[in-house]
């Protein structure tokens, strides 16, 4: 089939999450068979990282017996080659006009895929303004969409923030964001906590597009421009989980991307279904420092490991305080990474 015949390319990366998997498949391709703009115009890719609970085989008895795709494909890993790296490699076969990174834990809901798809149609692209200081808040060059997601009852799911700066990681780490009603108005890296429901509310998109505009969105969920990445890329296969989202979003943002939150699509993610908060916490401060040795000023590295290292002592006390020793031996760890 022709590359332009390709709409979507969905692909979704594995490591011993057999059932989550299955159900994300299912109900991506339930929502694929309802819509006349996916169905035979939608291909699926898994890339399993090494599972041992039998996967690759399951996924791709499951995938060659269904209809309505334009293809797939199931990548067996000998290794398990993190998030970048595998997303990477479905990502370099892929023929859609739009790919979608797709966490296996995730379930899609009714037009989830296609109101993405047709979010990303209704914004073409409009280079003309696309760098010009004075169109700044136009969302003329949309590369970066994510559906809004929703935790398994239905709850909004925060996610993203603003881009990385030595002042919103202090913002972020030293909890200033989840301050009551001034909270808002700081600039923070996660736009999560006690005023997440506040920045994605309705006052959040003015212009009256069903968009919130982001410095960066989370992997979890992520439709990406065909041109964006023919113009920067892909993922950083450096990063091994953890960070790669931001790093991505930051490069875009840099070569005057827009990035945004669909909230006429939605897609339920269950979270952390294949690692631990320790990852994730551990994950999330190597992933800024990572991001700092790459993109920032070299004089800003000292300063950053000194805000997360703050940021570490902080919770570090207040698990100490709450008595809860597992959490605390985390930011221990964590604050070694700083040290």
């Amino acid at each position: 089939m022709p590359k332009a015949d390709v709409v979507l390319s969905i692909i979704t990366v594995s490591y011993n999450t057999l059932d989550y998997t299955i159900q994300t498949l299912k109900t991506a391709l339930t929502e694929i068979n309802s819509s006349n703009l996916l169905k035979d115009r939608t291909e699926i890719f898994v890339v399993d990282n090494n599972s041992h609970d039998g996967s690759p085989e399951a996924c791709e008895k499951f995938l060659a017996a269904s209809s309505g795709l334009a293809g797939y494909k199931v990548f067996a890993n000998k290794d398990n080659l993190g998030f970048a790296k595998a997303n990477n490699q479905a990502t370099l076969v892929s023929k859609g006009k739009y790919i979608l990174l797709l966490n296996s834990d995730t379930i899609t809901m009714p037009g989830g895929l296609e109101n993405l798809v047709k979010t990303f149609e209704a914004h073409p692209l409009a280079e003309s303004t696309a760098h010009l200081a004075s169109a700044a808040d136009k969302v003329d060059r949309l590369g970066l969409l994510s559906p809004t997601l929703l935790n398994p009852d239905g709850s909004l799911q925060h996610q993203g923030g603003d881009l990385p700066s030595l002042c919103s990681v202090f913002v972020q780490m030293s909890f200033l964001d989840d301050l009551p009603v001034i909270g808002q108005f700081f600039q923070s890296t996660q736009h999560t906590g006690a005023t997440g429901q506040l920045r994605h509310g309705k006052s959040a998109d003015p212009q009256g597009l069903g968009l919130q505009t982001m410095g960066w969105i989370g992997g979890t969920a992520m439709g990406i421009r065909r041109e964006l990445i023919d113009e920067i890329g892909m993922l950083d296969g450096n990063i091994f989980m953890y960070g790669e989202d931001m790093e991505y979003c930051l490069r875009a943002k840099q070569h005057h991307w827009d990035i945004a939150i669909d909230k006429t699509a939605f897609i339920k993610h269950f979270g952390q279904a294949s690692s631990s908060s320790e990852n994730a916490i551990l994950g999330e401060m190597k992933g800024y420092l990572y991001i700092w040795s790459k993109h920032q000023p070299s004089w800003q590295l000292p300063i950053l490991k000194l805000i997360l290292g703050w940021g570490a002592s902080l919770r570090i006390l207040a698990y100490w305080l709450k008595r809860q020793p597992k959490p605390m031996s985390i930011y221990q760890k964590a604050l070694s990474l700083v040290r």
